[in-house]
């Protein structure tokens, strides 16, 4: 070899490459982020219940709640609609997958401890955020694989 760097493997041709090979969780997770603010956005408590008593112990109110879901959400949505388009989409990607990750990880602590504080249960609620909060590391890693093919 002459000394020239290696260059990275040929990229996975675009579309769905097998079971799970497109982008579904990405936007499934960005519209559920938007469709989650919107409902903490209309009026009344939403977090009232007991099973969300917790959310009020991190002194946050449903207005910050909405917000911080709502812009995390529309960022994914624009970075998965540019997709291509911007060699920074896959950063932004990145980026919405871990505070998705962030996000459903702790809306399903707090569903937990406030549903074990009021009833002394397992809350299922928990589980679902949990299996979001996985499916964003899933997404996370599938951004960071595509950052790979970015020109730098």
């Amino acid at each position: 070899m002459s000394g020239e760097a290696a260059a990275p493997p040929p990229r996975p041709a675009v579309g769905r490459t097998g079971a799970g090979g497109g982008r579904d969780t990405e936007w499934l997770s960005a519209f559920l982020m938007c469709a989650f603010a919107l409902v903490l956005s209309l009026p009344g408590d939403s977090l009232a219940g007991p099973a969300f008593s917790f959310f009020h112990r991190l002194g946050l109110n449903e207005t910050v709640w909405a917000f911080a879901f709502g812009a995390t959400g529309s960022l994914r949505v624009a970075a998965l609609y540019i997709n291509g388009r911007s060699p920074r989409t896959p950063y932004a990607r990145m980026l919405g997958a871990f505070l998705g990750f962030l996000g459903w990880g702790e809306v399903g602590v707090l569903v937990q401890q406030g549903t074990a504080a009021a009833f002394g249960v397992a809350a299922p609620d928990a589980a679902i955020y949990g299996l979001l909060a996985a499916m964003e590391l899933r997404s996370l890693y599938r951004a960071s694989y595509d950052a790979r093919y970015v020109a730098h």
